[in-house]
């Protein structure tokens, strides 16, 4: 899927996930959302410099444990492929995914945050059409300049 998704979105970023401590990662991944260990994602990139308190990090820990066994969000791929083909925005296919209890890897993590108070979804009403892309990007306009 991840190859999928990088095609799709044109992006290095295939797959996302929350680190949860003790060296262990949540992820959405089919066939449902399952613990797994940080060392199957070597070449990671990872979000360290979001401004997240202690308190949301617990709630964003606590959301990814309540969300291990959701069911995979195989329909988002068809919303991916209209926002792509430019068929369709987030914003308009926002209220067919508005039920949707299924996550994708970015929409989970998406879900976690917003569980904290916190929106990567630049103001949609649910996480569904989030992808690894978006996730990626937001880490690269928080990341630290390089040296010189």
């Amino acid at each position: 899927m991840g190859e999928l998704i990088r095609h799709a979105t044109e992006s290095w970023a295939g797959h996302a996930f929350i680190y949860v401590g003790d060296g262990q990662i949540i992820e959405g991944a089919a066939p449902c959302a399952r613990v797994a260990a940080v060392a199957s994602h070597p070449d990671a990139v990872w979000g360290i410099d979001e401004a997240v308190t202690d308190a949301q990090r617990d709630l964003i820990v606590a959301r990814a444990h309540a969300l291990v066994g959701t069911p995979y969000d195989y329909p988002a791929y068809v919303g991916f492929a209209l926002e792509v083909l430019k068929l369709g925005t987030d914003r308009e296919l926002d209220p067919v995914f508005k039920d949707d209890r299924w996550r994708v890897c970015s929409a989970l993590v998406a879900d976690c945050y917003q569980h904290a108070d916190l929106d990567l979804c630049a103001g949609l009403k649910d996480p569904n059409l989030i992808s690894p892309a978006d996730l990626y990007n937001r880490i690269a306009q928080y990341a630290a300049p390089a040296a010189a």
